[in-house]
């Protein structure tokens, strides 16, 4: 990809890295942008680019785009034919909230993504100005993405893509779209309502299974020894525990206080109850 004044070759673009650094109550994407300065023809009239700024957008495995955000160059930079070809590299910062984070990995999936970020200068010829762009992109996979979490520490951990059909049984449709609720939830900050939305995603699947008559025959043929339970059973005694773990979304602790969920108590409980429904699919 190249910067052109007209049909004239300024500079060769190229994303060559990306890394995450976390700041003050703020995280920003450091793109490392390489820049190949062509060579100007003998008596050729100077021209050069200046004034780039860009904008920076995510493309998830979907290929919906995201807008990020602005972008800035770490200084200023001109681009000029010269009589000789250079190479310099500069850091294009692009700040990002954690919602926005939280927003990428909802989007994410279990693959990698896309960046495209479009620089734009202004052109100089000694008798015309105008504006002048370029579209680049950078695929960063899987295990590149997990680097640059850790780097702004917002996610030391494995992060697991649990598949759910884009259109579930009709019985289940009610459970997914909770869940679809609580998601939204989470990327938003608000713990609670992701809990009560997994809660009422729980309580339709066990409208659709027959929880508690389902449970009482399990325990009322419980072996004698757990390992000899069936997996079906273990799954069951999964679904009663955690509906029991999110019955306070809706009531109020011994106290009669509001209880509060926490971020990884929102983040256990939306992943539990969506691998749940995704199992009970096979039920």
């Amino acid at each position: 990809m190249s910067l052109n004044i007209h049909q004239y070759i300024v500079a060769d673009t190229q994303i060559v890295g990306l890394f995450g650094e976390r700041g003050l109550g703020v995280s920003s994407l450091k793109f490392s942008c390489s820049f190949m300065q062509a060579n100007a023809e003998p008596k050729e009239q100077d021209m050069f680019i200046d004034c780039l700024r860009a904008t920076v957008s995510v493309k998830t495995a979907t290929g919906q785009a995201y807008y990020l955000g602005r972008g800035e160059f770490e200084g200023p930079l001109v681009l000029r034919r010269r009589q000789s070809t250079m190479r310099f590299h500069s850091l294009l910062r692009t700040d990002i909230s954690d919602t926005q984070l939280l927003e990428i990995e909802e989007s994410r999936g279990s693959d990698g993504l896309v960046f495209e970020i479009v620089l734009v200068g202004l052109a100089h010829m000694p008798q015309d100005t105008y504006a002048t762009q370029e579209t680049l992109r950078y695929d960063v996979n899987l295990s590149s993405w997990t680097q640059v979490l850790n780097q702004l520490g917002f996610a030391d951990s494995f992060v697991v893509g649990v598949q759910i059909p884009v259109n579930p049984p009709e019985q289940l449709a009610a459970a997914v779209n909770f869940l679809q609720v609580g998601r939204r939830s989470l990327a938003a900050g608000e713990n609670d309502a992701v809990v009560g939305a997994c809660r009422q995603a729980l309580d339709s699947l066990d409208s659709v299974v027959k929880h508690q008559e389902t449970v009482i025959a399990a325990r009322a043929s419980k072996p004698a020894r757990p390992r000899d339970q069936t997996k079906r059973q273990r799954a069951l005694a999964i679904f009663d525990s955690l509906r029991h773990y999110t019955h306070l979304a809706h009531h109020v602790d011994e106290r009669g206080r509001p209880e509060i969920y926490s971020r990884r108590d929102a983040s256990m409980i939306l992943t539990a109850t969506c691998t749940l429904i995704a199992a009970a699919m096979e039920w």
